[in-house]
């Protein structure tokens, strides 16, 4: 019974650790997002361009939280092994 509740302990860690990991994910894209969208939303009272600027906002947001996803996700599957080699072979 002991190896049974160990098991289950050790999954719900499992699906606590993932549903955070991606919950992390989706709370940057949507602070990345959110951030070029306020930014150019300023630029345009600065410079009188509405709504240019919120709409560059939103067309640079998106690449950007992309390539934040990108970044994380080869960040933390990445082998540190296999990266190592490919610095090495650059050089």
């Amino acid at each position: 019974m002991t190896d049974e509740k160990e098991t289950r302990r050790k999954q719900l860690l499992r699906r606590i650790w993932a549903a955070s990991y991606f919950m992390g994910i989706g709370l940057s894209v949507a602070m990345t997002v959110l951030a070029c969208i306020w930014m150019g939303m300023k630029a345009d009272e600065y410079f009188g361009i509405a709504p240019k600027g919120t709409i560059a906002g939103i067309a640079l947001g998106f690449p950007v939280a992309i390539y934040s996803i990108y970044h994380q996700v080869r960040l933390h599957f990445s082998d540190p092994e296999e990266d190592k080699e490919k610095k090495r072979d650059t050089k």
